[in-house]
This record gives C-alpha cells, sequence and structure tokens, in this order.
C-alpha cells in the first residue's frame, strides 16, 4: 500500500534537512581544510636569534631575514637578537611561542649540547621545535695571537701542561666548546672564558686577553691575512678551501686523530604548528636560499652549502643528536 501523502511530505523533508546537514558539515570541513592549505604570513615576522649581535649565529639570521624579504610574499622579517647563557634566554623564549607560526629561529649546533650540560636545567629541546630547513654546514677552527710561541695545535697541547692558557669560547656550550672538548681529549688544559659571541672572542684576543681561541673562519680571515692572528689548525675534514687559510693543516694532519668538528645551521619554527604552516616557512626557506645573495653570504662565511627540508631535516637532528651525545659520554 502506498505512503499516506503526508508521510511522503514527511519523508522528503527529514531527508533534505539530512542532506543539507551533510553539506554544511562538509562545507565546513572544506572550509577548514582551505584555510589550512591557505595558510600564508603577514605583516612582521620574528627572526630569533638566541646569540649576540656580531658573531656567526647573528650573520646568518640577518642573511635569512633579508632572504626572506626577497621572496616578496606579503610579510616583512626584523632580526631579534636575545642572547644569554648560551643560547638558554632565546631559546627559552622562542619554546613559549608554540603554536605561533609568525615567528622563525635560526640556529645551531649549541641547541643541542646546551641542555647537556650539567648543571642546565631546560624545559625543551631541539625536540620542541619544528625543523624548517638546513642550508649549511660549519666547522672551526684554531686560532692564536701572531706573535704566540705555538704554531699548532699540537704544540699548543704540550705548552698546555706546563703554561696556563685562556682559551676564548663564544655562547658557552656550542661550536667553540665542542672544539675545546676535543682538544682536550688529545690533553689540552686551558682555562675557558665565556663570551656572547664570536665578535667579543675576536676583540678580546686584539687586546692581548686571550692566548688562543676556536673561531669561524669568517670571522678571522680577515685577521690571519693581515697578520694580527694565526691559524694553529683546523677542526674540518679537509684544509678550509681558501688562498689565505689554506696553509692551515686539520688538526688530524698533526695527529690529532679524534679532533674534528661538524656544525649545523638552519631555521626552525615554534613546536605546535600545523603540517600546512611547516610546509608554508619550507617553501619560503627554499625560495630564499636559491638568490644569489644568500650564496654570496655562504661563500662569504666558508659554509658548505647543504639543504635539507622538513622531515629530512628532522632526520638529520635526530641522528645528529645521537652524535653529539658521545661528547657528554
Amino acid at each position: 500500500m502506498p505512503a499516506h501523502p503526508r508521510k511522503q511530505r514527511h519523508r522528503r523533508a527529514a531527508l533534505a534537512a539530512g542532506a543539507a546537514a551533510l553539506a554544511l558539515v562538509a562545507t565546513g570541513c572544506a572550509s577548514g581544510a582551505s584555510t589550512e592549505r591557505e595558510y600564508s604570513a603577514n605583516g612582521t615576522i620574528r627572526v630569533v636569534v638566541a646569540m649576540a649581535a656580531g658573531g656567526g649565529s647573528d650573520r646568518s639570521a640577518r642573511a635569512v631575514s633579508s632572504a626572506l624579504n626577497g621572496n616578496d610574499d606579503g610579510y616583512s622579517t626584523v632580526v631579534e637578537n636575545r642572547e644569554g647563557g648560551g643560547g638558554a634566554v632565546g631559546w627559552s623564549y622562542f619554546y613559549g611561542l608554540a603554536g605561533e607560526p609568525q615567528h622563525l629561529l635560526v640556529a645551531e649546533t649549541a641547541l643541542h649540547t646546551l641542555p647537556r650540560q650539567e648543571g642546565v636545567d631546560l624545559p625543551f629541546t631541539y625536540e620542541d621545535f619544528t625543523p624548517i630547513g638546513m642550508f649549511a654546514e660549519d666547522s672551526r677552527l684554531v686560532v692564536a695571537p701572531a706573535d704566540s710561541p705555538y704554531d699548532t695545535c699540537a704544540e699548543l697541547i704540550e705548552g698546555s701542561r706546563s703554561e696556563q692558557l685562556f682559551s676564548g669560547i663564544s655562547g658557552t656550550y656550542g661550536a667553540d666548546g665542542m672544539v675545546l672538548t676535543r682538544l682536550e681529549e688529545a690533553g689540552l688544559e686551558a682555562n675557558r672564558v665565556p663570551f656572547g659571541s664570536s665578535g667579543e672572542v675576536v676583540t678580546a684576543m686584539l687586546g692581548g686577553l686571550l692566548d688562543v681561541a676556536p673561531a669561524s673562519a669568517a670571522s678571522v680571515r680577515g685577521y690571519i691575512e693581515s697578520g694580527d692572528f694565526k691559524g694553529l689548525c683546523t677542526l674540518s675534514e679537509q684544509r678550509i678551501d681558501d688562498e689565505v687559510m689554506g696553509d692551515i693543516p686539520t688538526a688530524v694532519e698533526q695527529g690529532l686523530d679524534e679532533a674534528r668538528v661538524l656544525m649545523w645551521r638552519g631555521v626552525l619554527a615554534p613546536g605546535d604548528l600545523s603540517e600546512q604552516q611547516r610546509d608554508y616557512w619550507v617553501e619560503q626557506l627554499r625560495t630564499a636560499v636559491q638568490q644569489g645573495a644568500f650564496a654570496d653570504y655562504l661563500e662569504a662565511d666558508m659554509l658548505i652549502p647543504k639543504e635539507l627540508y622538513g622531515d629530512e631535516f628532522a632526520a638529520y637532528l635526530d641522528e645528529y643528536d645521537q652524535d653529539i651525545a658521545g661528547y657528554f659520554g
């Protein structure tokens, strides 16, 4: 028997209402997905660096900031130095920005080493940030004043057994600390004198306050060329490919077989970002580092270009962190 006309009308109305409700849900989901996919930065983006102005980390941050501005994608970036505690001040600040995609962090190896230091209690590790991309690897060399009695790192180690030596160190627990750890394992005895940046270390060396210091090639090249400093050894796998620095032997060449140090430089975002927000910054950085001006920065700072993004960068950081554990027994 056919249904009563009134019941048919009720059934048709119920079906129509259900279809409308499903359409609203679908529209809402699509709208939400579209919002995520279409995330784009706007206004002022803070590029945080946890080291003082003038050092290698600061130069990296300013190069990244300038390159991102070159994308002309509706935002502008400014560098914000938040130095102190070997990076602890700046990274703690950035840790508190979880979920805020309008901020970026230019960081390096010290992000792994600082939380491992005895007596250092931090609420975060590198895993609490969102990996965006790595743009370079870096190493260090050891320099001394031109009138130093030591010409090599091997001689420096031998001399430290009878002379009290003072070594400058930038950032307390970062790349410079790794260099000194490797040399100490080979027998070096030196007092560590911490500074806020490699620029401050160079100033102290020029002022006669230090006997030796690890340094980036870019920060001391001019002083080696002028005759103010001399290079004792590099901690790189090979000699530096440069007409001024190429004569400085590696530590391995001097019989210090384990004295090798390699660091990364890259960009992270706050934790708790969506995949779409992360991918936006990955593409922005990928585009930025392809610019000629950024390549000039890498060459000027004698960095080794190496690009890894997103998940690949995250995997690199995990493996690197395992290697870093070897510096702390």
